[in-house]
């Protein structure tokens, strides 16, 4: 992943602030680095939405943000497992005959 998708996804992601550009985009890029090493999927982080921006991308890296991230990364990853092909046999023993089947209701609660 290129240092430009970076900056693109820390702006998708979080607040950026008005001043101290230079430590904020150090200590951004340094979180997204580690958070790129436990989900390394490119598409998942070009993809990946939250209802509002954060302060930080330190949020992501423990809490409750954490696991959110966590549960979207599952679902980004999940794979329906193949269906698998059940087959039939030949038919074996006799066939079930009901007998004496109550034909009324006074019979079936007697």
């Amino acid at each position: 992943m290129t240092h430009t998708d970076k900056k693109k996804i820390i702006e998708r992601l979080v607040v950026i602030p008005s001043t101290q550009k230079r430590q904020f985009w150090g200590r951004e890029l340094h979180s997204l680095n580690h958070l790129l090493e436990v989900y390394p999927e490119d598409q998942f982080w070009l993809g990946v939405a939250f209802p509002h921006k954060m302060d930080s991308m330190i949020v992501f890296r423990s809490g409750y943000y954490s696991l959110a991230l966590k549960k979207k990364y599952k679902l980004f990853k999940y794979a329906i497992p193949p269906k698998s092909e059940i087959s039939l046999g030949d038919k074996s023993g006799p066939d079930y005959i009901p007998s004496g089947a109550p034909g009324t209701l006074k019979e079936f609660l007697s």
